[in-house]
């Protein structure tokens, strides 16, 4: 099912109009069922594709995952498509969940998945404002009676900060949490970084010594054509064979990531964008990790290692094999793991800041049932996170990670 709003009167040579112009001079359809998404799919993709933000989880590819399995219980998605003459230059997904006190009566509405670390929306930079504001009020008269929509994880170079930059009409525009997620400019030379490093080439040497001890090693860096969906299964296996099986936290420890995660990459297999890096020892598969292409990003999304090699540090082989690989190809700029990890700054990653967005109605109800929450979390964020010694952040992440959140083995090296 779609619906399409149309206006006419679009100055061709400036389609988006001024920033003072109306948002119905922008063109605005509605998609509510999957097969509607399809004459959209090809400007979506690149629409994202050529976003700054260069964040796989705003393609389509992404999103088509998250519409089928990656929603929260009792919830349904809408997509709403910005055009200006036959330009797209918006594209707002949201996922319409029923608020924990109001439930359907007054839901809030979110821009990401259950399994979706950024929320953060592909707007075309010179009619991100008009996009924006055509596209919310069409979700007001598709969900009239929203307390909140909320964007997580917006990144910092993101075209919704210039759409937001005079508020928007009808909402509160409130920032609270402020992630760090790390990222590596690999736009030069591998050799240059990694003399950089200190020890960590002596250490990467000694590591490998180890592992070819065990047996004849094999670096695989799967791209492209030959990046199989089918390799899927195999790595899921791998992953809930450790520490993250034991705790819950694989992909198989729950029957909706297996369903996500496996759409997922069959999207981005259909489209060369998937890559899986591997190491072998013998016929034996010690390390892997799924990687998703945006661009010139790639994005590290999960690894996992056979513990029965951790003394050879197979994941911090696999490292090095994948930076090694990234600095090596003119078309890949940056890795992004969408993630930061005590393990990023063994490896000098740079930190770069997400931000919590959060558009609370100016109406009664929201502003009693949804604002307080809302400002509280920023207050927490603005005023109180920022004077948390790192001494006091860093003993607290230990304590998370100890005993079994450790892997075998490698736990019991970094005592």
């Amino acid at each position: 099912m779609t619906q399409s709003t149309e206006q006419n009167g679009l100055d061709s040579e400036n389609p988006c109009g001024s920033r003072s112009s109306s948002p119905d001079a922008v063109r605005i359809v509605t998609v509510h069922e999957l097969d509607g998404l399809q004459p959209h799919l090809e400007a979506w993709d690149h629409l994202a594709w050529e976003s700054p933000q260069a964040l796989a989880t705003m393609l389509p590819a992404w999103a088509e995952a998250v519409f089928r399995h990656g929603l929260w219980p009792n919830c349904r998605w809408t997509c709403c498509f910005a055009y200006a003459g036959e330009r797209l230059v918006g594209v707002l997904p949201i996922i319409v969940t029923p608020h924990p006190v109001l439930g359907q009566r007054r839901p809030i509405l979110r821009t990401d998945g259950k399994l979706t670390p950024s929320g953060d929306l592909p707007l075309a930079p010179d009619c991100a404002t008009e996009a924006f504001e055509a596209l919310l009020a069409e979700v007001r008269r598709q969900v009239p009676n929203y307390c909140e929509l909320s964007l997580p994880a917006v990144r910092q170079n993101s075209p919704v900060f210039i759409a937001l930059q005079d508020g928007m009409d009808g909402h509160l525009v409130i920032h609270s949490a402020r992630k760090r997620f790390s990222r590596l400019d690999v736009t030069g030379r591998y050799e240059e970084y990694i003399a950089k490093l200190g020890n960590i080439r002596k250490n990467l040497k000694r590591y490998g010594r180890k592992l070819k001890d065990r047996g004849n090693v094999t670096v695989e860096i799967r791209k492209g054509a030959d990046a199989k969906a089918d390799f899927t299964p195999e790595f899921m296996a791998l992953e809930a064979s450790g520490w993250k099986g034991r705790y819950g936290r694989a992909i198989l420890a729950h029957v909706d990531s297996i369903a996500f995660y496996t759409a997922l990459i069959e999207n981005f297999a259909a489209q060369d964008r998937l890559e899986w890096h591997l190491i072998w020892v013998d016929a034996i598969l010690v390390a892997a990790r799924l990687i998703l292409r945006c661009n010139a990003a790639l994005m590290l999304l999960r690894y996992a290692f056979n513990e029965d090699f951790a003394e050879c540090r197979v994941g911090t082989l696999l490292n090095e094999a994948t930076f090694k690989d990234a600095f090596a190809r003119p078309e890949v700029h940056e890795l992004n793991p969408m993630s930061k990890a005590q393990a990023h700054a063994f490896w000098h990653m740079s930190d770069e800041e997400y931000v919590d967005i959060h558009l609370v109605r100016r109406a009664p109800v929201p502003m009693l049932f949804q604002l307080p929450q809302v400002l509280l979390r920023a207050a927490y964020w603005t005023h109180v996170r920022p004077r948390v010694p790192e001494a006091a952040i860093r003993i607290y992440r230990r304590f998370r990670r100890r005993g079994g959140l450790k892997p075998r083995r490698a736990a019991e090296m970094m005592r």
